[in-house]
């Protein structure tokens, strides 16, 4: 049987251009600790920008919204296993209150 290796379509084989600027901006902006505060903040804004027009990129778009419902999952269910968690505790006390009664007698 013949091993055959496949290329996942889901990412690019080579980061984005953009983000090879992040990178350069981020290392600017750690190297800037002689800068003056004008040149700081114009790093931080070229950094904004530059996240902003990452962000806005189709792959990194669908990946946000894919992890996004992931974590709209992820809550439904912390939330259901609350709920369950606070109804078997309810029932729970309600059956200590029926074995208390109970050796009452």
């Amino acid at each position: 049987m013949a091993s055959h290796h496949t290329r996942s379509l889901s990412f690019p084989s080579k980061p984005h251009p953009i983000a090879y600027q992040l990178d350069e901006h981020l290392c600017r902006l750690r190297s800037s600790q002689d800068a003056s505060l004008t040149n700081k903040l114009t790093g931080l804004n070229d950094l904004y920008t530059c996240v902003d027009e990452f962000l806005q990129l189709p792959l990194n778009q669908n990946t946000l919204s894919e992890m996004l419902d992931g974590s709209l999952r992820l809550l439904d269910i912390c939330a259901t296993s609350r709920d369950a968690l606070a109804q078997s505790k309810e029932r729970l006390q309600d059956i200590q209150s029926v074995l208390r009664r109970r050796w009452q007698w």
